[in-house]
């Protein structure tokens, strides 16, 4: 019988605050697809908004990545103007972020040229990855949907043995949210076979008002 649903209060007021724990269970983790979440980026902010975001993300992963895969790598799963499936190198070029700034020390087949760049939302998840598969990570394949799967990316959601999302909803869309997910990458998530309706969701609400009024992480 699966644990009942509990329920943790945030704290009224602080961006730091205790996150909103809804429910158990991991095959997927979505995270905000904001560069924001990548270290480094965050301008001049003290205390770093972001950073009880970035700690539930690493922490997500690292309990995703350590289920028995058999050595198999995640899929990472991201909105894109284009259909696309295969390894890709993060770049946040989209978002007027050129290269240079991001973190040091990624994986060497990212730098060797034979990858081409991922849109914002799937060079995020790539770049939350990098810390917590390290080498490893320049190999993780990438599925970018702008609509419902086709054929190839149905089979590649079906064989992946754990998914990392990207949410935020599409440029230009009513809903950017970073809870927001496109219709597309809803429906690669039902063809994964991914329970949303089970989800664990952490909420940490923003006082910024630059920042959304909350982030999510999502596992399920």
């Amino acid at each position: 019988m699966e644990s009942p649903v509990r329920h943790v209060a945030p704290a009224p007021t602080g961006r730091r605050s205790a996150p909103v724990l809804v429910s158990r269970g991991v095959r997927a983790v979505i995270l905000p697809a904001t560069p924001l979440l990548v270290p480094g980026l965050v301008p001049a902010r003290r205390p770093d908004p972001l950073a009880a975001v970035r700690d539930a993300v690493a922490g997500a992963l690292t309990e995703l990545v350590a289920e028995p895969t058999g050595g198999a790598l995640p899929l990472v799963v991201a909105h894109g103007p284009a259909p696309r499936h295969g390894p890709l190198r993060p770049s946040l070029a989209g978002s007027g972020i050129s290269d240079r700034w991001l973190p040091p020390g990624l994986p060497a087949a990212w730098g060797r040229g034979g990858h081409g760049p991922a849109g914002t939302g799937a060079s995020v998840a790539l770049l939350a990855l990098a810390p917590v598969l390290g080498e490893r990570a320049g190999d993780v394949p990438t599925l970018e949907v702008a609509g419902p799967p086709d054929a190839a990316a149905v089979a590649a959601l079906r064989a992946a043995p754990v998914l990392v999302v990207a949410g935020g909803g599409a440029p230009g869309s009513q809903d950017r949210g970073p809870a927001a997910l496109t219709p597309g990458v809803r429906a690669a998530l039902r063809e994964a076979g991914v329970d949303l309706a089970g989800a664990r969701v952490l909420t940490f609400p923003q006082e910024d008002e630059y920042l959304p009024s909350a982030y999510r992480v999502v596992t399920a």
